[in-house]
């Protein structure tokens, strides 16, 4: 058999091309061509730089874990509501309130820990790499091209007063702070590390206060935001009891968080890694746990009906208004 190698066209052509009599008497046509692709030979580069992308990522990631693995853990044995925890088959750091179903977080890391994990460099870069998120530098745009800023106008626009002041805790960037600020709000950020609230300050020019909410210092206000923030906390009942306490008569809170609406097994399907991160995530709720969590901080439910996403649903919630005063 005698054949050739078309290096241009990664092809191999067995036999050469030929000319056979047809019945007619004119040139017949060529036999076709069998064809071998050799693309991982045309392009050594790109599989080299694939390897190479593949082994880095690979040792980054290592490094990258063990930095997490020092962490001081604390010891917890009930749910904030009071109820016990029982076995949870799907993650060993984790088990379920008997009570409320929420998924606690049995080896928490001790509160003196959290400005490490949230640290700039450390979260908003090394985690969010390790997890595969964008960085905070592309944050923005990424936000943006994935829809949720544009889903988070349209919830404030059913359910938000028009105007007023906006408290937003975990404002990363400062991207939907901004959006409400060109909306006429009076916008104010939280972020926990000082060096991430001054790069947002820098960049944006938002107000943006560093520390760790239910703690630091803050105004009344007319809208409370917390987009996937409340997991993070460790005392989800008073940080709704302090969101209560900012906001105006007929203010609105509205939290995003991993809610378990669903006969998922895992819980949360396809997200169950995200959601279970026992680094970050110190509780996971219920529809049944967040109506007692807005019941002892005394606000009422207004929605829980909608979700950004997967592990990303949605609890809409008011301060009442009490005798004698007025609604914002």
């Amino acid at each position: 058999m005698t054949g050739r190698i078309c290096l241009l066209e990664g092809k191999f052509e067995e036999g050469g091309p030929r000319r056979e009599a047809s019945g007619r008497g004119r040139p017949g046509k060529e036999p076709q061509k069998r064809v071998i692709r050799l693309r991982h030979i045309l392009h050594p580069v790109r599989a080299a730089r694939s390897a190479y992308g593949r082994v880095g990522d690979y040792f980054f990631k290592t490094q990258a874990r063990r930095k997490f693995r020092d962490l001081r853990r604390g010891v917890r044995e009930r749910c904030w509501c009071g109820g016990s925890l029982g076995e949870f088959r799907w993650h060993e750091s984790y088990g379920v309130c008997a009570a409320c179903g929420c998924y606690i977080n049995r080896r928490p890391p001790l509160a003196k820990e959290l400005k490490r994990i949230y640290s700039f460099d450390l979260y908003w870069h090394t985690r969010q790499r390790l997890k595969g998120f964008p960085q905070i530098e592309q944050r923005p745009a990424n936000d943006r091209a994935d829809g949720r800023v544009e889903f988070w106008l349209g919830l404030i626009e059913r359910h938000a007063p028009r105007r007023g002041r906006v408290v937003e805790i975990g404002c990363a960037h400062g991207g939907l702070l901004g959006e409400l600020c060109t909306r006429g709000y009076e916008c104010i950020g939280v972020e926990p590390d000082a060096q991430t609230a001054a790069w947002v300050r820098e960049r944006t020019g938002l107000d943006v206060r560093a520390g760790l909410f239910p703690e630091v210092d803050l105004p009344a206000c007319d809208l409370f935001l917390a987009f996937d923030v409340l997991e993070h906390s460790p005392d989800p009942v008073g940080f709704l009891q302090r969101a209560a306490r900012l906001l105006a008569p007929g203010g609105v809170a509205i939290v995003q968080a991993p809610i378990d609406r669903y006969a998922m097994q895992p819980p949360f399907g396809e997200r169950f890694r995200d959601a279970f991160d026992d680094v970050e995530h110190l509780q996971l709720f219920t529809d049944r746990a967040m109506a007692e969590l807005a019941r002892r901080a005394g606000l009422q439910v207004v929605s829980m009906s909608e979700r950004l996403w997967l592990h990303h649903e949605i609890v809409v919630m008011k301060r009442a208004v009490a005798n004698g005063e007025q609604e914002v």
